[in-house]
C-alpha cells in the first residue's frame, strides 16, 4: 500500500520538465520576477492599519498559549499557524514587531497565490498576457489586496479555495492519480482549517473527479469515480471531524456536561458564532439585496470607507464620487451580457470550469449574503471566481479567424479594468494605510493593542 502511495507521487516528477524547455523555462522564470516585483511593491506600501481583528489575533498568537491559538473554532489554522510562524520571526529578526512579522507570512501566502494563479492560467489556455492582467486584477481587488496587508483570516482561506478550484480544473482536463487525490484532501482540510466555512466547497473534488475521464492515464470507470469520491469524502470528514474532537476535548478540555450556553461545552465551541445569535442568525430584519451589493460591491472597489446603499448613480455617471462604481457595474454588466450572447460558445469550450464555477460560486453567495453580507471580509474568495469567469468569456469571443485581434480587444478591456482597480484602491485605500500607524475602533482592547505597539521595526514611531 505504501509503495503504491509513492508510485502516484511520480508525477510531480514531470516538474523537472520546466528545465529542459525553454519556452516554458522563460515564462516561469519572467512570472517569478513578475511576483517579486509585485511583492516588493506591497512591502513598500504596507498597511500600518491596526483594526479590531489584527489586533486580537494577533494578541492571541503572541500570548503562546494554546487556549488562546485555537480559541476560534471557526479558524483553527490560522492563529496555530501563525504561533508556529511567529517562534520562526522571533529567531529571524528578534522578539518585537509581532504584527509586521505576522503580516508578512499573510503577504508572502498572496504572492505565492498570484503566482500560482498566473502559472495556471497560462499553462491551462496559453495566453501568458491574459495570465498576468488576471493576476494583476485579482491583486488589485479592494478585498484581496487590503486584506493580503492584514493579520486577519479572510486571504489565506481564500487562496486555499481558488487553489482547491485550479487543481480540479487541471485535473478534470489531464486525469486524476490517487497522488494528486492526496494533495486536493490536502488542500481541502487546511481550506476548512482556516475557515470553517469552507466546508461548503466538499463538492469541487467529486465533482471534479466525475468530469475527469482519465485515472492513472488509464479511462475512468464511472462506478470506479463513485468509489473514489466516497472514499475521498469520508476520508477528509474523518480527519476534520478527528481533528476538532482532538483540539477541543483534548487541547481546550471542553465537555458536553457544561451547559450548552458555556464556554466550556464542546458543541457551543464548536458552533461558536451560530450559537451567539450573531451575523446569520441574528436577529432583525435584513435586507440581503443591499448586503450582498455592499459586500461584494466592496470587495472590488472602496474608497469611502463603510457605507450603506447603493453607490451606482447611472442619473449623474461621471460624478467623481459615482464614477468608478458605475465602470465597475458596467463592466460585469458587460461580461453578463457577452456570457449570456455567446453562453453556447462558452459551454462547449469551458464546460469544466463553469461546472467547478458553480459549485464555487452559488453556494457562496447564498451563504455569504445569508451569514454576513455586509462586509467584504467574506467575498475575496468569489472576487477571485468571478474574475476567472470574466477572462473565461473573454476567452469565448475568440473566434477562429479574428483570434488574434479579439484576443488584444479583450486584453485592452481587462488591462483597463485592472487599471481601474488599482487606481482607485492604491488611492484611496493601499497609500492612505501605509503612510503612517493608525488604529480604528478598539474599544475594550486598549490593553491588546498596547501590547503588540509600538513596532520598532518602524523606525519613526
Amino acid at each position: 500500500m505504501l509503495k503504491r502511495s509513492l508510485e502516484s507521487l511520480a508525477f510531480l516528477k514531470r516538474a523537472e520538465n520546466i528545465f529542459r524547455s525553454p519556452s516554458i523555462w522563460t515564462g516561469f522564470l519572467f512570472l517569478v520576477c513578475f511576483t517579486g516585483i509585485l511583492f516588493l511593491f506591497d512591502l513598500r506600501f504596507l498597511s500600518r492599519h491596526y483594526d479590531w481583528d489584527s489586533i486580537v489575533y494577533t494578541h492571541n498568537i503572541i500570548t503562546n498559549k494554546y487556549w488562546k491559538v485555537f480559541f476560534n473554532p471557526h479558524h483553527i489554522g490560522f492563529e496555530s499557524t501563525g504561533l508556529l510562524y511567529l517562534k520562526f520571526w522571533y529567531w529571524f529578526h528578534g522578539p518585537d514587531s509581532a504584527m509586521f512579522g505576522l503580516r508578512l507570512r499573510v503577504l508572502v501566502v498572496a504572492s505565492f497565490f498570484i503566482f500560482i494563479l498566473m502559472l495556471s492560467y497560462w499553462r491551462l489556455y496559453k495566453d501568458m498576457i491574459g495570465a498576468v492582467l488576471l493576476g494583476l486584477a485579482v491583486h488589485c481587488s479592494q478585498g484581496f489586496w487590503f486584506y493580503a496587508q492584514h493579520n486577519d483570516t479572510p486571504l489565506i482561506h481564500s487562496c486555499f479555495t481558488a487553489a482547491l478550484f485550479l487543481l480540479c480544473v487541471w485535473n478534470s482536463k489531464n486525469g486524476w492519480s490517487p497522488g494528486k487525490l492526496y494533495i486536493a484532501g490536502f488542500l481541502q482540510v487546511w481550506n476548512v482549517y482556516y475557515h470553517q466555512s469552507d466546508t461548503i466547497f466538499l463538492t469541487f473534488v467529486p465533482a471534479s473527479v466525475l468530469l475527469a475521464d482519465k485515472w492513472r492515464g488509464r479511462s475512468f470507470e464511472y462506478s470506479y469515480k463513485l468509489k473514489l469520491i466516497f472514499v475521498y469524502l469520508f476520508s477528509v470528514v474523518l480527519i476534520l471531524t478527528l481533528s476538532y474532537l482532538y483540539v477541543g476535548f483534548i487541547l481546550l478540555e471542553r465537555n458536553l456536561t457544561a451547559p450548552t450556553e458555556s464556554e466550556k461545552n464542546f458543541a457551543n465551541w464548536l458552533f461558536l458564532y451560530a450559537s451567539q445569535e450573531r451575523w446569520g442568525a441574528s436577529p432583525g430584519p435584513k435586507n440581503y439585496i443591499i448586503n450582498f451589493y455592499r459586500g461584494i460591491g466592496d470587495a472590488f472597489l472602496n474608497f469611502e470607507g463603510i457605507k450603506n446603499g447603493l453607490r451606482v448613480n447611472t442619473n449623474d455617471f461621471t460624478s467623481l464620487k459615482s464614477f468608478p462604481y458605475n465602470l465597475n457595474l458596467g463592466f460585469w454588466v458587460g461580461v453578463l451580457f457577452l456570457a449570456f450572447l455567446n453562453w453556447i460558445r462558452l459551454w462547449k469550450l469551458y464546460k469544466t470550469e463553469l461546472i467547478l464555477l458553480f459549485f464555487w460560486l452559488i453556494p457562496s453567495f447564498a451563504f455569504y449574503t445569508w451569514w454576513e453580507g455586509y462586509f467584504f471580509e467574506f467575498w475575496v474568495s468569489s472576487v477571485i471566481g468571478l474574475l476567472i469567469f470574466a477572462s473565461l468569456v473573454f476567452r469565448s469571443l475568440e473566434f477562429e479567424n479574428f483570434r488574434f485581434g479579439i484576443r488584444s480587444i479583450t486584453h485592452i478591456i481587462f488591462f483597463a479594468y485592472a487599471s481601474l482597480l488599482f487606481l482607485v484602491n492604491f488611492t484611496y485605500s493601499t497609500l492612505p494605510r501605509s503612510e503612517r500607524s493608525h488604529k480604528s475602533f478598539i474599544e475594550g482592547i486598549e490593553d491588546k493593542y498596547e501590547d503588540i505597539t509600538p513596532e520598532p521595526v518602524y523606525r519613526n514611531e
